[in-house]
């Protein structure tokens, strides 16, 4: 899947990264975000999710764990080596692991962690939209 990026029609809309391999999970979770009124920017490996974050600023990002490039927890190792200030951005990692290390790795960077099978992606929406101060206007479950 080619990493895709929706336009940002009002100068207030908050931008989502979504880092995931799977093309089926990432569009899903774009097309929901997008109903919600986020902007969303979708990278489908590490290398490049890293780099998004340095480029594109988001006020959020989604990280899934197993990727190509980088993982999504080398991903926040990267960032902390290049002094990224995680209190400005908040990171969920959403991931298939239920590994209590992924966890508590991911929970030294202060990212919240997720386990997929775990959550609707409602749900996942409604995290998303409290970790932003948003209410999302319009999501589909």
């Amino acid at each position: 899947m080619a990493d895709t990026t929706t336009p940002n029609n009002a100068a207030d809309q908050k931008t989502i990264l979504i880092a995931e391999d799977d093309p089926f999970i990432s569009r899903m979770y774009q097309i929901k975000l997008e109903g919600a009124g986020y902007r969303v920017v979708v990278k489908n490996n590490g290398r490049d999710a890293f780099e998004a974050v340095k480029t594109e600023h988001p006020n959020l990002a989604v990280l899934d764990i197993n990727m190509p490039e980088l993982s999504g927890l080398e991903v926040l190792s990267a960032l902390q080596n290049d002094n990224f200030d995680f209190a400005a951005m908040p990171v969920i990692v959403l991931t298939n692991s239920s590994e209590i290390t992924d966890r508590n790795t991911a929970h030294a960077y202060g990212a919240e962690y997720l386990v997929k099978a775990e959550l609707t992606p409602r749900e996942v929406l409604d995290i998303i939209g409290a970790k932003l101060g948003t209410a999302p206007a319009k999501a589909a479950d």
